[in-house]
C-alpha cells in the first residue's frame, strides 16, 4: 500500500487526470438524468397543480355562468311595463283592493313561472315584493307562505335591507334561511335586485331569487379531481354555503377548513399546501362566493412521487459508488492544487516572504520554480528600493549643494562690504541675518518648508543684502493669509531674488522694487517675483534654460536647479516661467501643487 501512495504521488499530472476521469464517467450520467429527472417531476407536478388551478376556475366560472342569466331575471320588473306600474301602484286606494291584489297576484305569478322559472333550473324559488303596501306582489308558487313572517319579519331581515341599500343595483345574498315560502326553514343563497323609481327614485319593492344550497353540487358535475376531494362553495362573508357533508352548511369555513382557508382567505385566486393537501380558492366576479377544493397532496402527486421515489433510489446507489471510487483520486489531485492556490492568492496579496512547500509531481516541480522566483523578486525588491532611496536621497542633496555655494559667497562679500563701508557698525544685525540664514541651509534633511519658513528665510537674506546695497531696493510681501503653512520645496525663491538683485538692480539709476506675491490658484500655489530693473536681452534670457551658458551675473544654475527639482517632485505640468525685457524688469512665476501641513514630506 505504500509503495503504491508513492507511486501515485510521483504519478504525472497527466496520468493522474486520465484515472479521474476515467472514475467520474458516472458523474455526468448522474448529475444529467438526475436533472432531467427532477425537471421532469417538477414539470408534471406544475403541470397537476395548473390542471387543478385551470379546474377551480372553471367552478368559479360556473358560478358567473348560472348566475348571469339571473341577474338579467331581476331587471324584469323595471323593463316590463306592465308589472313596472303594478310595482308602483297604491293597492289601497283603489275602489276594489282585494280584487285588484288578487288580478295582480295572479298576474305577476304567471309572468315570474313562464317568463322566469321556465328558463332556469337553479331557481328554488321567486318573490316579487311591493314596499308601497307592505305584500308579495308575486311568487314562483302558490303553495305554502308563512303570513306572520312576511307581516312582521321579512321587511326586516338584513338580506333584505342589503338589497334595498343598493338602490337597484344587484346584490348577491351569502348563506341563510329561507322561511317565507317553506315550510321549514332550508338554507338557500339569494340573488336580489331593488326596483326603484328612476324619476322619483322611490324604492318600490325588490326582486328575490332564492336558490337551495343543494342545487349547487351541479356546479362541480363536470369537474374532475381525486377520489378523496373535498368540495366548498364560501359566500361573501366566509360561511359555507355547499359541502358533501350537510352538516357544513352555514357554518364558517374558518371553523370547518382552518388554517387553509385562512391561508386563502385573501384574493381573488390563492393556492395553499401544508403537509397533507392543497387547499385551493377561486372567487366569482359576480357573486362574490369562493369555490374551494381540499385535496389530499398523496392522491393528486401519487403517480409522480412513485416515479421519484424510483429514480431517487437508483440515483443515489449510483452516486455512492461513483464518490466511493472518486474521492480519494480527487483529493490526490485537487489537494495540492488548493495549497498552491491558497499560498498564490497571498503572494498576490504582496506576502512575498511565503515558501511553496509541495514537494512531489509536477505541483512539486511547479512549487520550487515559484519559490525560486519568489527568492529572486525579494532581492530585486530589495535592491531597487535602496538603490532608488539612496538616488533620491543623493540627487536632492546635489541639487541643493550647487545653490549653497553660490549665495554664501555672495552673503559673505555683501557682509565684507558692510564692514568697510559702515566701520563694523551694524555687524551684529547682519550677522543674526546670516545665522538664520546659515541655520536654514543647515536643515538637509528636509525637501519641504512651509510657505512661512520659506519666506522668512527670504526677509534675512534681503536684509543682508539691502546692507550690502546701502538701501538700494525695498522688498514688498504680499501672501494669502491660508497659505502660511502651505510646504513648498526648499530654497525655490532664493536663486530668484538672487537674480533680481545682483543682475536686476545692478547699475540702475533709481531704487528698485522687489515684489513676491503667493496666492492659492485652483488647487496650486502661484508664486511671482517680479522686479523693476534692467531686465535682460534675449539671449541673457535664453541662458537662464541652460545651466552651461551661465553669465557672471545670473545665477543660471540656480534657475536650472529649481526646474528639476519641481519636475522630480511633481512632473511636468508644474514649472517655473521667467518673462524679461530690457529696461522692463523681470518676471519669474512658479505653479507648485498646494501640500497642507498632514502631508508634510510627501514628495507627490
Amino acid at each position: 500500500m505504500k509503495v503504491l501512495k508513492n507511486h501515485w504521488l510521483q504519478m504525472a499530472l497527466r496520468q493522474k487526470l486520465i484515472v479521474a476521469f476515467a472514475c467520474f464517467i458516472v458523474i455526468p450520467y448522474i448529475i444529467i438524468g438526475g436533472t432531467l429527472s427532477w425537471l421532469f417531476v417538477q414539470s408534471n407536478k406544475r403541470m397537476i397543480l395548473d390542471a387543478t388551478l385551470a379546474n377551480n376556475r372553471q367552478i368559479a366560472q360556473n358560478i358567473d355562468t348560472s348566475l348571469s342569466p339571473l341577474l338579467r331575471f331581476t331587471m324584469v320588473p323595471v323593463q316590463n311595463k306592465a308589472l313596472f306600474q303594478l310595482m308602483r301602484k297604491d293597492y289601497e286606494a283603489a275602489a276594489f283592493p282585494l280584487l285588484e291584489r288578487s288580478q295582480a297576484f295572479d298576474e305577476v305569478g304567471d309572468l315570474i313561472r313562464n317568463s322566469i322559472m321556465l328558463y332556469t333550473d337553479l331557481i328554488d324559488s321567486a318573490v316579487i315584493y311591493q314596499s308601497k303596501n307592505n305584500m308579495i306582489l308575486g311568487r314562483s308558487n302558490n303553495d305554502y307562505m308563512n303570513h306572520a313572517y312576511l307581516e312582521h319579519e321579512f321587511y326586516h331581515e338584513p338580506f333584505v335591507q342589503s338589497i334595498l341599500s343598493q338602490h337597484g343595483n344587484y346584490v348577491s345574498v351569502g348563506i341563510h334561511e329561507e322561511r317565507l315560502l317553506s315550510i321549514k326553514p332550508t338554507p338557500v343563497v339569494s340573488i336580489g335586485r331593488a326596483v326603484v323609481d328612476p324619476f322619483s327614485k322611490e324604492k318600490l319593492g325588490f326582486i328575490l331569487f332564492n336558490i337551495n344550497a343543494e342545487n349547487l353540487k351541479s356546479l362541480w358535475s363536470d369537474i374532475q379531481f381525486t377520489k378523496h376531494a373535498r368540495y366548498y362553495l364560501v359566500d361573501q362573508n366566509a360561511n359555507i354555503i355547499y359541502s358533501k357533508d350537510g352538516g357544513d352548511i352555514g357554518k364558517s369555513a374558518e371553523a370547518v377548513l382552518g388554517k387553509s382557508f385562512q391561508a386563502i382567505a385573501g384574493g381573488k385566486e390563492q393556492l395553499y399546501q401544508d403537509k397533507q393537501n392543497y387547499a385551493i380558492k377561486a372567487t366569482s366576479s359576480l357573486s362574490g362566493w369562493s369555490a374551494v377544493t381540499v385535496i389530499p397532496k398523496h392522491e393528486l402527486f401519487g403517480f409522480v412521487d412513485t416515479i421519484l421515489r424510483t429514480i431517487a433510489i437508483s440515483l443515489f446507489v449510483l452516486l455512492g459508488l461513483s464518490i466511493a471510487a472518486s474521492i480519494y483520486i480527487a483529493t490526490g489531485v485537487t489537494k495540492p492544487l488548493r495549497r498552491l492556490e491558497r499560498q498564490m492568492k497571498l503572494v498576490s496579496q504582496g506576502e512575498l516572504d511565503i515558501s511553496i512547500d509541495i514537494q512531489h509531481g509536477e505541483f512539486g516541480k511547479i512549487g520550487v520554480t515559484i519559490n525560486r522566483m519568489l527568492q529572486d523578486i525579494r532581492r530585486m525588491i530589495r535592491t531597487i528600493y535602496t538603490e532608488e532611496q539612496e538616488k533620491r536621497r543623493l540627487e536632492t542633496l546635489a541639487l541643493q549643494s550647487q545653490i549653497r555655494p553660490h549665495f554664501m559667497y555672495n552673503t559673505l562679500n555683501a557682509i565684507k562690504w558692510m564692514a568697510n563701508m559702515q566701520g563694523a557698525s551694524g555687524i551684529e544685525e547682519a550677522l543674526t541675518a546670516f545665522s538664520s540664514v546659515i541655520q536654514f541651509t543647515a536643515r538637509t534633511q528636509l525637501d519641504f518648508v512651509s510657505v512661512r519658513e520659506e519666506i522668512q528665510f527670504i526677509r534675512d537674506y534681503a536684509k543682508i543684502l539691502d546692507f550690502r546695497y546701502l538701501g538700494k531696493f525695498e522688498l514688498t510681501l504680499d501672501i494669502d493669509e491660508g497659505v502660511w503653512e502651505y510646504q513648498i520645496l526648499k530654497f525655490l525663491l532664493q536663486p530668484l531674488v538672487e537674480n533680481a538683485i545682483f543682475h536686476g538692480f545692478d547699475a540702475i539709476p533709481y531704487k528698485g522694487k522687489l515684489e513676491i506675491r503667493v496666492h492659492e490658484e485652483e488647487g496650486n500655489i502661484r508664486i511671482t517675483v517680479t522686479d523693476n530693473g534692467r531686465g535682460m536681452s534675449p539671449q541673457q534670457l535664453g541662458s537662464m534654460n541652460d545651466s552651461r551658458q551661465v553669465d557672471d551675473n545670473l545665477n543660471a544654475i540656480g534657475i536650472s536647479n529649481i526646474r528639476k527639482r519641481i519636475e522630480l517632485h511633481f512632473g511636468t505640468s508644474y514649472g517655473l516661467t521667467i518673462t524679461s525685457a530690457e529696461n522692463a524688469g523681470t518676471a519669474a512665476s512658479l505653479l507648485v501643487p498646494v501640500i497642507k501641513p498632514a502631508f508634510k514630506g510627501d514628495s507627490r
